[in-house]
């Protein structure tokens, strides 16, 4: 579907360099080959793995996947995700929270749009990419957040693009327009941005920051059950205390 009166721009073509070396390769192709990698591992394709790390030494790139860091001989570097995740280019602010360089965050949306009119606008600028998790696999990589207390869009979201380049050329094209088809949506404006998160590696290995936290709270609602059973005398009533106050 068109975006705008002229249609969407055309997507910015990846592969274009000739792999004599590492000024054939941009930055965003070398992350493209990485992402691809990661996804052959994902999918236990370690052939097709094996084969891009090959191409990728070819144009001078090497892989740290220990310290999970590529480099190039003219002296380029990033950080990529493991077998875990895709490669996403992530770029480290100077507050210490990273820059997800292939998702966009989006403000604005209308909060009766359905998954697949917003796949179907977004996805209008180039491929969105696909989920590679057992309960959506398949479907178009789309976060929306919901009110927590009533489970209601908030109007806000992440998509996440296969290409970086796709992300950022979305920030220009989407930016103040309305969303949806021409008089859809007449009243909506959009915000995009490149998402950003906060760095796991500050809260060590519990997972986003929230590891630890949910284990405190998950202490205290124990022992507040404790307690609400008569189980618990005051040594207990000092331990929630002291729970409470760490969380």
């Amino acid at each position: 579907p068109a975006c705008g009166p002229s249609g969407p721009p055309p997507p910015v073509p990846i592969g274009h360099g000739s792999g004599l070396g590492p000024a054939a390769a941009t930055t965003d192709e070398i992350i493209v080959l990485i992402e691809k990698r990661n996804n052959a591992k994902n999918m236990q394709d370690f052939g097709a793995a094996d084969a891009l790390r090959v191409q990728l030494e070819a144009i001078g790139v090497t892989l740290d996947d220990r310290g999970r860091i590529w480099s190039t001989l003219d002296g380029r570097s990033g950080k990529y995700d493991g077998a875990g995740g895709a490669s996403r280019g992530d770029k480290t602010l100077e507050d210490g929270s990273l820059s997800w360089e292939n998702t966009i965050y989006v403000q604005g949306l209308p909060a009766s749009a359905r998954m697949h009119e917003i796949a179907e606008f977004f996805g209008g600028i180039g491929p969105i990419k696909k989920s590679k998790k057992s309960h959506n696999q398949g479907e178009p990589t789309i976060h929306l957040y919901k009110d927590k207390r009533t489970g209601q869009p908030k109007g806000d979201g992440t998509i996440s693009y296969e290409e970086p380049s796709t992300a950022r050329a979305a920030i220009d094209w989407f930016s103040g327009k309305p969303f949806g088809p021409p008089g859809a949506y007449p009243t909506s404006s959009l915000t995009v941005t490149i998402a950003t998160r906060p760095d796991a590696n500050r809260f060590g290995k519990g997972g986003g920051g929230g590891g630890g936290r949910r284990l405190r709270r998950r202490l205290v609602r124990v022992l507040d059950e404790l307690v609400a059973q008569n189980l618990g005398g005051a040594d207990d009533e000092l331990v929630l205390d002291a729970g409470r106050r760490a969380d």
